[in-house]
């Protein structure tokens, strides 16, 4: 059956803004690493500080818009949400970079508020998804889940530009805070719900993916709340989540990655299921570290190690194999449309 007009002219302004939303994330790749050099050249930092604003930088340059553009499903999301999502993403990321060039204080905060807002919007596209029937699959509910954790992270954000620092954290801890929901808050459960709709025609499957899925969801607050409740929760937060992502990585390799027709993204997801291991090894070492009083991993080291290889390893390679899959299939949906028009 054919699609309508109507359809047709919904279904291809879907592909518009999702392509918009591709191009945010691929030209705020390209200017990433001129920005942070110049960021690093001129403001004088701590070396770990100035690594872990890199990380928060590459996550609302690249990682949000890439995220952001593989979600929404044709005829499935609420369209006015997600094209409002498109617009304000780039806006919102330029206005955390100056955040950053300006120091802390009531105007940099205020700049950075309006990733904020993009966050509480980016949450209520969520909540939208969570209403409909047929988004309450596991693979969405991990999307949705991502979606939901973003805004703690933009208040985190915030919070390092008002240089307010709860329970006498310091500016790195609550810097980390911002970025840990950034990446382990967002970037991995879509990556888990990404991974799960192609699943679905995998036998024997699903019961893995959910295990995977729930260790990823439930162990992310956990890791946050055991920085100020308990080191042990800590522990067992980064235990959980460890768990999770390494039984996705297996699934990925094993399952999802034979079905890829694509050598790209086969390539890209071998690699950022591969990194996982070494990132959640390091997550769990410092995690013990804090909980038994044994410097084993510290902040700067982990900072270059477990941040470096679980944001450009793990987010970005596994982002950028599923939007070159993305891009390859909207583009064969257009020329179907096209040639649906022509009849």
């Amino acid at each position: 059956m054919n699609p309508t007009i109507t359809d047709r002219v919904n279904i291809s302004r879907n592909l518009a803004y999702k392509r918009v939303a591709r191009f945010s994330g691929l030209g705020g790749l390209c200017l990433y690493f001129p920005l942070t050099l110049l960021f690093a050249k001129c403001f004088g930092v701590a070396p770990e500080t100035r690594l872990v604003h890199a990380i928060l930088l590459l996550a609302v340059f690249v990682i949000v818009p890439l995220g952001v553009s593989l979600i929404a499903r044709e005829g499935e999301d609420d369209r006015c949400i997600f094209r409002v999502l498109v617009v304000l993403q780039p806006i919102g990321a330029i206005l955390v970079f100056l955040s950053f060039l300006l120091g802390t204080g009531t105007l940099p905060a205020a700049l950075a508020s309006v990733w904020l807002v993009f966050t509480v919007i980016a949450a209520l596209f969520g909540l939208s998804r969570l209403l409909k029937p047929g988004l309450r699959k596991t693979s969405e509910l991990s999307i949705n889940a991502g979606l939901l954790f973003l805004p703690i992270g933009a208040v985190w954000l915030i919070a390092s530009r008002l240089d307010i620092q709860p329970l006498g954290f310091g500016e790195t801890i609550v810097l980390l805070t911002a970025v840990h929901f950034h990446f382990a808050g967002f970037a991995a459960p879509v990556l888990a719900g990404l991974a799960g709709r192609r699943l679905t025609a995998v036998k024997n499957a699903d019961k893995a993916h959910a295990g995977a899925v729930a260790c990823i969801v439930a162990g992310t607050p956990l890791v946050a709340a055991g920085i100020t409740v308990s080191p042990a929760m800590a522990l067992a937060g980064a235990t959980i989540i460890s768990v999770g992502l390494i039984l996705l990585a297996v699934l990925v390799c094993v399952c999802v990655v034979p079905t890829i027709p694509l050598r790209a993204s086969q390539v890209l997801l071998v690699i950022s299921s591969l990194a996982t291991l070494p990132a959640m090894l390091l997550a769990c070492t410092y995690a013990y570290s804090i909980v038994f009083k044994k410097l084993l991993v510290d902040i700067p080291l982990m900072a270059m190690t477990h941040g470096i290889a679980n944001a450009f390893g793990f987010a970005l390679c596994g982002l950028l194999a599923w939007s070159i899959l993305d891009s390859a299939r909207s583009s064969s949906t257009e020329k179907f449309i096209e040639r649906s028009m022509t009849q």
